[in-house]
């Protein structure tokens, strides 16, 4: 089972490397002036891989996020840290990977806005983003709920 979520988790950052390349190349081959096809992929390239980078390394490694949370505590809410459960099955690297592409998909719809403002405008934009960020989210929880009721 671990050995087919480590696969999946190589495919989506796989996928998400692609779209990485491809939004990169459009900005270079589509920008119109000099500012969006030099300044703007170097910009969002290094932004999307360490945004990318960082949230794959403490989704995988829980041990260094140090995530509190609030809960009621006899009737009073407290700031309590959230403990991780083991991952024997290896699902943290499905929501690695899922982290990645959404972060990917996110910076290239912020692509498509720069290079085609007409088709999206700020609403579109605004969208797109709570959709994608809600998606990564809900998938987190799922998986970080499931596992820490193994515990």
């Amino acid at each position: 089972m671990k050995e087919r979520n480590k696969s999946i988790f190589r495919i989506l950052l796989f996928a998400s490397v692609g779209i990485l390349l491809a939004q990169t190349v459009l900005l270079v081959v589509l920008g119109d002036d000099a500012e969006v096809r030099i300044v703007l992929p170097v910009i969002i390239f290094f932004s999307e891989l360490i945004t990318g980078g960082l949230i794959v390394f403490f989704t995988l490694n829980p041990q260094y996020n140090r995530n509190y949370t609030i809960h009621r505590r006899d009737g009073r809410w407290r700031w309590e840290r959230v403990t991780y459960g083991p991952d024997p099955d290896g699902m943290r690297y499905i929501s690695a990977g899922v982290g990645a592409l959404m972060i990917a998909l996110l910076f290239a719809v912020i692509s498509f806005a720069v290079l085609c403002p007409h088709v999206v405008n700020e609403t579109v934009l605004v969208i797109a983003v709570v959709v994608l960020l809600s998606t990564f989210c809900v998938i987190y929880c799922i998986i970080e709920n499931k596992l820490r009721k193994q515990l």
